[in-house]
């Protein structure tokens, strides 16, 4: 309790080695990595978010990194989550992102390549299925209702 009565909290976490070096976003679309970047934290800062000073550096995911995407994307989509970000520090999950996945542009720059275009084509796949599934569903009514 603080002083006058008034009720105080505070949340712990455990410490999570490497977490000064700053932490591995990971873009994921439909289970799969796309593209990741390393976010390092600015001087006398804790949080390595670009918003808080932090620096985006190049990454390419390590064997550890991939095997931890697999587990946890095929749970994404199971889930129906299909584009997120993956926060990981020392090869531990730290976060995962559904609402605002950010970082698309950072790692476009980094890696010369245009993810948003990926997220796209996959966007317009998933409509041309449903339109499909949709005509072969009235299809069948037609047919049922012929018979």
């Amino acid at each position: 309790q603080g002083q006058g009565g008034e009720s105080n909290y505070v949340i712990l976490q455990e410490y999570v080695p490497g977490a000064e070096d700053g932490d591995i976003r990971v873009l994921m679309l439909h289970g799969e990595p796309i593209g990741a970047m390393r976010r390092v934290p600015a001087k006398d800062e804790a949080r390595s978010n670009v918003s808080a000073g932090g620096t985006v550096q190049k990454h390419v995911l390590t064997k550890d990194e991939k095997r931890l995407c697999r587990i946890v994307g095929k749970k994404l989509v199971d889930d129906g989550l299909y584009f997120v970000g993956l926060d990981l520090i020392g090869g531990k999950l730290i976060e995962v992102n559904v609402l605002s996945p950010g970082g698309i542009n950072y790692i476009n720059r980094l890696m010369k390549i245009r993810l948003e275009k990926k997220v796209i084509d996959y966007l317009e796949d998933v409509v041309l299925m449903k339109e499909s599934q949709s005509r072969r569903r009235a299809e069948f009514r037609r047919t049922v209702a012929d018979a």
